[in-house]
Order: structure tokens, then C-alpha cells, then sequence
């Protein structure tokens, strides 16, 4: 890691919720050398720092864990895991249809418990 102390430099910040840095809080960000204008001389640095929110405003409901042909399982908010069944054609056979449902929840379900 190299290091190097800038003086003398010009900082806009773009914060979330404040409006000037607090001493010793860390804030999540990008920090950018703006291009000099015809302003301004190269000998003066100006940069932009950009707060950054890793956490999402939104919580993505229903997370799928497993996609199949004929269900699909799903992690719901509170924790618990769902299997969903999906659509059935209008011609099939129940046994080759019970067969593969089968294989679908045990390929499934095989991830969350220790063989």
C-alpha cells in the first residue's frame, strides 16, 4: 500500500443523512479526483467524496433457492424455507409427475441437511 498525504486540497462531500463529516466516523464511499477546469490551475486538487449505502433500501421478499420444472423452493422473510409448485399441464401422467417431484424435493432440500 502506498501512502501519500495531499495538502492544501478542496473536498465537496455528498453525504446521506449529514451535512458535514463527523470527526472519526467512518463513512462508506468513493473518493474522485475531479478533472481541473480552465478555472482553476493543475497546483489546486479538488475532490468529491460520494457516500456510499451498501445496506439496500429494500428488502427482496421470497428469495428462490432452487428453480425446478415443477416447483420451486423460496426463503421467506421470517426465515422459513417453502416449496412452491408450479402450474400443472393439462396432460400428464400422475406417476412420472409424483416421480419428479420427488427427485425436484429431494434435490431441493438436499443443501440444508448433513448427509
Amino acid at each position: 500500500m502506498k501512502v501519500n498525504t495531499e495538502l492544501c486540497i478542496d473536498l465537496k462531500t455528498k453525504l446521506q443523512d449529514e451535512v458535514l463529516m463527523k470527526p472519526g466516523k467512518d463513512y462508506p464511499g468513493i473518493l474522485r479526483r475531479d478533472i481541473p477546469s480552465k478555472d482553476f490551475g493543475f497546483e489546486e486538487c479538488h475532490y468529491t467524496f460520494t457516500e456510499v449505502s451498501f445496506m439496500s433500501s429494500t428488502t427482496r421478499r421470497n428469495v428462490h433457492l432452487y428453480e425446478g420444472q415443477h416447483i420451486t423452493c423460496t426463503k421467506r422473510l421470517n426465515g422459513k424455507v417453502r416449496l412452491n409448485f408450479k402450474n400443472l399441464d393439462e396432460n400428464f401422467n400422475v406417476d412420472s409427475y409424483a416421480l419428479e417431484v420427488a427427485n425436484e424435493i429431494r434435490q431441493a432440500l438436499g443443501g440444508f441437511v448433513e448427509r
